[in-house]
């Protein structure tokens, strides 16, 4: 079918119609968004999309991009209830029947924002899959270990065996397509750095050892899709809110002429700062007894209820409004590091705020790369056996 049009035929608006669907659903059943018709989309979404089309005169633009199909028929079918759908949706024309339909696409400020919503809702419970699976089993790409655990155990495998740095596992997600990605380079001979190809695995093994090449190319778009920071705010790439806010990490790994800061990773991940002042420990259980008798913050008490992820948030909360020497309970601004001390003291404000104030997109990513204490933050749900 041709592209349709709005009013103006010279003017495309969208691509060729499809009905396919390529996505795995945990929800199947929907109902139609403008009747009551029912359809299981595990079945055919095929027929689905057929009824909007024929029955009601309405096409969803490029549907196969859209992760939780059920979640968005839902959200429309409630709105169409508050409006007629002529006020919400605009109507079109196609070019070769002249028929109008109504178009829902992200031309529409509205549908945007609900497809962004969705898709970042989808990726995280990936990740919180992902992190929580402890069966993951995959050979090494480098030796002949055959990993069974969890992803993360894996990637820490590959950092501290074989020095391939992937970025902050908390930033990471589909990692085993990830990793199958890379595997499917090296078997290629490719550098997974600058693509070049070799004549065997020998020579490349060198090559990506001598130029520092074992990590990936943070200016490939190739490998977007596998870190969380480029889902967090619609329309915008780690690149843009790096350029926004230039004191974030790198968090797609480290920056070509950063060698010095790339050779010592490790060494940097096996001290954990304070999130209060600058004391750092080797041990998260002691750098807590640290901050509960240096600064009253309990954190196990302090985060009691909050998920993985607000616990997450909640530092990386921490650390950005202690870098801008603001306080991190009531957010007044203060001219020194030792000031905002003294006000911390004074109006005893080493305290959590409340969980609406950092449960936020932007601090689903840290404020400095390699922070240790968002590494160990499941540990301190288990007792210090050191």
């Amino acid at each position: 079918m041709a592209a349709a049009t709005l009013g103006d035929s010279s003017t495309e608006m969208f691509g060729p119609l499809t009905f396919e669907y390529t996505h795995t659903l945990t929800e199947t059943k929907t109902k139609c968004l403008l009747c009551d018709n029912i359809f299981d989309l595990s079945v055919s979404v095929r027929s689905f999309l057929m009824h909007i089309f024929e029955a009601h005169n309405m096409v969803i633009d490029s549907v196969q991009d859209i992760g939780q199909l059920p979640k968005y028929v839902s959200y429309w079918r409630q709105r169409f209830r508050t409006k007629p759908i002529e006020e919400i949706i605009p109507s079109l024309t196609a070019d070769c029947t002249g028929h109008k339909y109504f178009l829902l696409s992200e031309l529409l400020s509205e549908d945007k924002e609900l497809r962004h919503k969705l898709k970042l809702e989808h990726v995280l419970q990936v990740q919180e899959t992902e992190r929580s699976d402890s069966t993951f089993t995959k050979p090494c790409l480098f030796c002949k270990l055959v990993f069974v655990g969890t992803r993360h155990g894996y990637l820490e495998h590959l950092s501290t065996q074989h020095n391939i740095q992937l970025g902050n596992p908390q930033n990471l997600v589909y990692v085993e397509e990830l990793v199958g990605t890379i595997d499917s380079k090296l078997r290629d001979l490719k550098c997974i750095y600058c693509e070049k190809t070799f004549p065997d695995r020998n020579i490349l093994k060198e090559h990506m050892r001598k130029k520092l090449h074992k990590r990936i190319n943070p200016n490939s778009m190739e490998y977007d899709k596998y870190y969380i920071v480029n889902y967090l705010e619609l329309g915008k790439t780690w690149k843009d809110i790096e350029r926004e806010d230039d004191h974030y990490a790198v968090t797609r790994g480290v920056e070509p002429n950063a060698d010095e800061e790339y050779s010592d990773w490790n060494e940097e991940a096996d001290q954990i700062t304070c999130l209060f002042c600058r004391s750092k420990e080797e041990n998260i259980h002691v750098l807590c007894l640290h901050m509960e008798a240096d600064h009253g913050f309990d954190f196990v008490e302090q985060t009691e209820g909050l998920d993985f992820y607000q616990k997450i948030k909640l530092v990386n909360y921490i650390r950005k409004q202690m870098h801008s020497n603001r306080c991190v309970f009531c957010d007044t601004a203060f001219e020194s590091f030792a000031r905002l001390q003294e006000h911390f003291v004074a109006e005893e404000h080493y305290k959590r705020p409340d969980v609406k104030i950092f449960d936020q997109p932007e601090y689903y990513f840290p404020t400095y790369e390699n922070d240790a204490f968002l590494y160990l933050i499941d540990d301190l749900d288990l007792p210090d056996t050191s």
